[in-house]
């Protein structure tokens, strides 16, 4: 009987201690900000505002002070009021792609960069509802991969000169809307599709089909008559837009074809203003 009573009571302590334990709140590790990026807002930025807030995502063997001499955000944040950051890649590259650009496939960027989301959102007043990426090559096959794995955050993006997958695994779990700007006359992330060291990646015009079909954009839009001065090193308004909605008119899947336009095409004041903008414009 002895031995029956403490069984029972080694049996009642366990099963308390177990209900206590499952009761303890479970922590979620801090992302820590490891490679030092820097979050940038307005001189006027008040906590008590919503901002939007735009990634921008540097080409292979760039770095964030290149990205940010090629698309400089500081006076359209001014204007507009939204808080930015231009992060570096480990070894210069963002692992976005099979074909580009982190062969070696040993960094998570995408798990980096939106802890780096989740971050910015916890420490600056940022509207949820309108967060963008944007990149430039390598950075613009980051956009596509921030677009396709967390879908749930990102509410647009901007590639320039970088293409997705050309076999998909799947589509993003929500739509993301996209503004893709191509030079016809790249050499590098080809017009027409091509590889890098075997690895295929698709057509620009390939890659646009594939995510308006994942938005359901299905509605095309009148554009012919749009040109735009994008390119400050081919004359006149060499770029020319396509553009399809979804059926409410929320989602957009846009192509602006640089004709003449070469793989690094720094826009011109008015475009970059113009991209901006149209960011601006869309939400979740």
């Amino acid at each position: 009987m002895k031995n029956t009573l403490i069984a029972l009571l080694i049996f009642a302590f366990g099963f308390i201690s177990f209900a206590a334990d499952t009761r303890k709140p479970t922590t979620k590790p801090e992302w820590k900000n490891t490679r030092n990026y820097k979050i940038l807002t307005p001189k006027n930025y008040d906590p008590k505002k919503k901002y939007p807030f735009i990634l921008s995502l540097h080409g292979y063997t760039s770095s964030g002070a290149g990205q940010a001499a090629f698309f400089p955000l500081a006076d359209l944040a001014e204007k507009h009021g939204f808080i930015y950051c231009f992060p570096s890649g480990i070894d210069r590259s963002w692992n976005a792609s099979n074909a580009c650009c982190d062969w070696a496939n040993k960094n998570d960027d995408s798990a980096y960069l939106r802890g780096l989301i989740l971050h910015a959102q916890e420490k600056f007043s940022i509207d949820k509802k309108r967060v963008y990426v944007t990149g430039l090559s390598n950075g613009g096959f980051m956009s596509y991969r921030m677009a396709y794995d967390h879908a749930d955050l990102v509410t647009a993006i901007v590639p320039f000169a970088g293409v997705g997958f050309k076999r998909w695994p799947g589509k993003p779990k929500n739509p993301v809307s996209v503004l893709h700007v191509h030079g016809t006359k790249d050499n590098v992330i080809k017009w027409k599709g091509g590889s890098i060291i075997g690895r295929p990646y698709p057509s620009a015009q390939e890659n646009f089909k594939n995510w308006r079909l994942f938005n359901q954009c299905d509605q095309e839009v009148d554009a012919s008559k749009l040109k735009i001065d994008l390119a400050r090193r081919v004359r006149g308004a060499e770029t020319s837009v396509t553009r399809f909605t979804n059926k409410t008119g929320t989602v957009t899947s846009e192509l602006w074809q640089v004709n003449n336009g070469g793989h690094v095409t720094p826009p011109s004041k008015d475009a970059r203003e113009r991209i901006i903008k149209w960011m601006l414009s869309h939400s979740k």
